[in-house]
């Protein structure tokens, strides 16, 4: 057993594996017992003589002695040798010194065996009892040493016990080792008793039979905890063998009435208060009480002969008694420990997670120093760190009052160079060191480093989140070497899981707050975090009497470039220009980007208005600058507003939206400038939002009407058209010119609902007279580009000319040059999709803008009206009439009628009747009506009774 033993102690698990190893591990011994125990001539191996230290054995140097001698030797040698290349190979320092000392006891007991069983009583003339069963105590303690101080052959088992247990599954092993060692005890203690000490003549088999029992329940008990069975089995199994034994010995003395193994049963009856089950009292207590009345009724009086055997059997059940008691004892003190050591834990946490709870940015350091504080006090440790592992500046240390502060110790642990100490924690999840002094050879860094700050112990666990590592949660022990049990393991990971959730919602904190105040393209602060510090700017320069400066930033033409590199392109290009921006800066200026190609600027402190447009002009200039961007060369220019508090505003708000302002008259001015917010604009802009505001209303109080001019046939003089023309009819401004509210419509997206009731209107209107008698004329209403990237116009225009029953071939849509000319194919679409309808489409404008005419003959058009810029300008003798000339006969040349808009003088009419136009549109026929001057001239026109 001692060999098999050394086999899994020193790692030889390999050579198990092989069936025919036990024969020779077991064999030899069989022999033994059958050769000295149970063989006829096993008497002759025996030759006892009574001396004054009690019997004997007198070796008779036959085959017996020589075999018995040599299989001692072998296989002691060979657990020896086992031992000492174990601690020799071992780079362990914790196995060097288990080996060596395993190694050492059993060397002694080898020795003091040899001497006193073998030498003294075969070649001296002092005989001695055989001493070997005491000596072979020697290296039983040595085990049970190595098993206190370093855990040997540990299974890492908790030592604390499960809720509503009294054993914990460690104490539960320890117990059952502690009982199949006193069995072992047992067996020598009556072996010797009744070898030695018992008056009469030993009943040799006997007394060695009930020694192998004790050592077979040893066995036995050692066995229990390889059982693959639950706790409650282990327990029942351990007690029937207990039960079993302590009945067997008491009915064994019946004779004797069992007046020194009576006492026996005390020892079951006191161990089965470790079980926390009732009815294992009632199972053990009937048997014995049975067991103790049958003794009785069996030998109702005995005279009993007291002898030494007697009372070294009494000595040994009243030592056993006590060690055990001394053992009951300690499991209730650890588990009364372990359950205030667990309130106060829970106390702890609870305290702990109160303030994680809570924990924000800004008193996180405060919290985890805390935590620190409470765990040092916790687990009674001089020193506690937590140390990040990411960018953080710097790590946490708690002290005990006393200490030194350990600032280098974090700071090169934090570092490179400590590559045993990650390797550890990263592949086992923790680290626990209970003497600094028996590190590994490849941890000799860690060694130094610890050596050098008198660290004795530590223990440190990773703080981890989703599998990363987020920092080291440290303990260590400076006044002398401690163990640190599984217990606080776990609860030093309960803290680093509290500490990794407080770490991870400070970070999704910064996270939010990041998202929340800073662009997530450029990095820079955001129109928010904008706001806010201006905000915080205008309070201080109201106490300071200084300038405060806002630039409204727009990158001029951007919409080309961005298309032209793609968004990533753009990306970067926005990028390098608000890096620019802020190298224009100080350092108590901000820069942030609005939105898009917009920039917002800061210029606290100010004193002059003149050093806002120095800093202005600067960034104009460095956003000129060329920009590479993949590897190409861009140009692009800047537009930029200035308001100063407090003239242009004293608020937040009204500084941004007057810097917005004079950044819009900066790009109408040309661009690539900068102006500076002026009460005109102010007013301006008042004007414009006023105006807006009325026109949202303009609709619903009927304020917009139609006027009709007509369109004259330049042979005829006949009116053979009319152009619907929008008037705004306001209470308190009167009649508003189209030129100074379209373009506020377009803007805001009025223009779709408005230019719906024109369409509306003007059919509706031109129906009505066609059922006066009306005939032959259209009715030209315009068109805006907005309405004609709306998808519904040809839904709405086909809808009207139902509901107003008007044939499409009266109705004709013009549209602008400029959008003509645009290259959006979806234009091109709705052209062809409208003439399919039977409209008619004119070009307006014609001349003004930028069409080609390879575009122009893809179009469906009916009709060019020539720009009225051209018509003023005939029979001045410039270069108008030559432009009126090769637009007619351009249209000519392309079957298109033409119509000449702002006639208004005889000449002017003259020259495009010589030139063959086909139609006029002016004040020198007609000026713009309303419906009712021109339903008259329409129905004198057709000779039809005006009534």
């Amino acid at each position: 057993m001692l060999l098999h033993f050394s086999l899994i102690l020193t790692e030889r698990t390999a050579v198990l594996k092989n069936k025919w190893i036990y024969v020779v591990l077991y064999f030899p011994a069989a022999v033994n017992v059958i050769a000295f125990g149970y063989n006829a001539s096993a008497k002759e191996q025996y030759n006892l003589i009574y001396t004054a230290a009690g019997w004997v054995n007198i070796s008779a140097n036959g085959w017996g002695d020589v075999y018995f001698n040599l299989y001692y030797i072998c296989f002691t040698t060979a657990g020896l040798l086992l031992l000492w290349n174990w601690a020799r190979r071992s780079k362990d320092p914790i196995k060097k010194k288990q080996g060596y000392l395993l190694m050492f006891s059993h060397s002694m007991a080898l020795i003091a065996g040899t001497a006193t069983d073998v030498i003294m009583n075969t070649y001296a003339s002092v005989k001695l009892p055989q001493l070997a069963p005491v000596i072979v105590l020697l290296p039983t303690t040595a085990m049970f040493y190595a098993i206190r101080r370093y855990g040997l052959m540990g299974l890492g088992k908790s030592e604390k016990a499960e809720p509503g247990q009294i054993l914990s599954n460690v104490n539960l092993d320890r117990f059952i080792k502690i009982m199949s060692f006193l069995y072992v005890i047992g067996g020598m203690l009556n072996f010797a008793s009744q070898y030695f000490f018992n008056q009469q003549a030993p009943r040799f088999g006997f007394i060695l039979l009930f020694s192998l029992f004790f050592f077979v329940n040893g066995l036995l008990l050692t066995l229990i905890k390889y059982i693959p069975a639950k706790k409650d089995v282990k327990e029942g199994v351990f007690i029937i063998i207990m039960l079993a034994s302590i009945l067997l010995i008491a009915l064994s003395y019946v004779e004797s009435a069992s007046v020194t193994a009576w006492s026996a049963p005390f020892i079951i009856v006191m161990l089965s208060v470790l079980f926390n089950k009732r009815f294992m009292i009632l199972w053990i207590g009937v048997p014995i009480l049975i067991t103790q009345i049958y003794i009785w009724v069996r030998m109702p009086e005995a005279m009993v002969q007291v002898d030494g055997s007697d009372y070294l059997a009494r000595i040994g059940i009243l030592g056993i008694t006590l060690w055990l008691a001394y053992f009951v004892n300690r499991v209730y003190v650890q588990r009364l420990e372990d359950n205030e050591a667990q309130i106060r834990f829970q106390k702890l946490v609870a305290r702990i997670s109160g303030d994680f709870v809570k924990v924000s940015e800004s008193d996180l350091d405060e919290k985890i120093n805390e935590l620190l504080e409470l765990c040092g006090e916790h687990f009674q440790v001089e020193r506690a760190f937590y140390i990040p592992l990411s960018n953080h500046p710097e790590a946490y240390e708690w002290s005990r009052e006393g200490k030194e502060q350990a600032d280098t110790f974090i700071s090169r642990l934090n570092g490179k160079g400590f590559a045993w100490w990650l390797k550890e924690l990263v592949h086992t999840g923790q680290l626990k060191v209970t003497d600094v002094d028996m590190l590994p050879p490849e941890a000799g860094a860690e060694q130094a480093l610890f050596s050098s700050h008198k660290i004795k112990s530590l223990i440190s666990v990773p703080v981890r989140n989703k599998g990363r590592i987020l920092g080291l949660l440290l303990l260590t022990s400076v006044k002398a070497a401690r163990s640190f049990g599984q217990n606080h393991q776990q609860l030093l990971r309960i803290l680093a899981n509290l500490l990794s959730d407080a770490l991870v919602k400070v970070e999704a904190q910064r996270e939010i707050s990041y998202m929340a105040y800073y662009d997530a393209l450029t990095g820079f602060p955001n129109h928010t975090l904008f706001k806010n510090q201006l905000e915080e700017s205008i309070r201080s320069a109201g106490e300071n009497d200084r300038h405060i400066g806002v630039l409204f930033i727009d990158l001029d033409a951007f919409k080309i470039v961005n298309d032209t590199i793609g968004h990533l392109g753009g990306d970067e290009m926005l990028k390098q220009v608000t890096s620019r921006i802020a190298g224009c800066l100080h350092e108590q200026d901000m820069v942030s980007r609005f939105g898009g190609d917009e920039f917002l600027v800061k210029v606290a402190g100010i004193e002059r208005v003149e050093d806002i447009e120095k800093m202005a002009e600067s960034i104009i200039n460095a956003i000129a600058r060329p920009v590479i961007v993949k590897g190409q060369e861009f140009f692009i220019t800047a537009s930029a507003g200035i308001a100063v508090y407090p003239g242009d505003g004293e608020s937040t708000e009204e500084l941004i939206r007057n810097a917005d302002l004079a950044m819009y008259a900066a790009k109408e001015k040309g661009k690539n400038q900068y102006l500076l917010c002026s009460p005109a604009m102010k007013e301006q802009v008042s004007e414009k939002t006023q105006l807006t505001n009325s026109l949202y209303r303009a609709l619903e109080r009927n304020e917009l009407v139609l006027h009709y001019q007509p369109q004259v046939n330049v042979q005829t003089k006949e009116i053979v058209g009319l152009e619907a023309l929008i008037r705004w009819n306001n209470p308190e401004l009167g009649m508003i010119s189209p030129a100074a509210f379209i373009p506020l419509a377009e803007q805001t997206g009025l223009i779709l609902p408005i230019g719906k009731w024109v369409l509306e209107t003007a059919c509706r209107q031109m129906k009505e007279w066609q059922e006066l008698g009306v005939q032959g004329i259209r009715m030209a209403v315009n068109l805006s580009v907005v309405q004609f990237k709306d998808r519904n116009l040809l839904s709405i225009v086909e809808r009207t000319l139902r509901e107003t029953g008007l044939g499409p071939e009266y109705l004709e849509l013009e549209i602008t040059e400029s959008a003509a000319a645009d290259g959006d194919d979806n234009i091109l679409e709705v052209l062809h999709a409208l003439k399919e309808l039977g409209v008619s489409i004119s070009i307006d404008d014609f001349g003004s803008g930028y069409s080609s005419l390879s575009r122009l003959k893809t179009m469906p058009v009916d009709r060019i009206k020539i720009d009225m810029q051209f018509v003023r300008g005939i029979s001045t003798g410039n270069e108008d009439e030559a432009i009126a000339k090769t637009i007619i006969q351009l249209a000519k040349n392309l079957k298109l009628q033409v119509i000449a808009e702002g006639v208004e003088t005889g000449e002017q009419f003259a020259f495009f009747n010589k030139n063959k136009c086909d139609e006029i549109q002016g004040y020198f026929f007609y000026k713009p009506m309303p419906a009712s001057e021109v339903e008259s001239i329409l129905l004198d026109m057709n000779g039809i009774p005006n009534n």
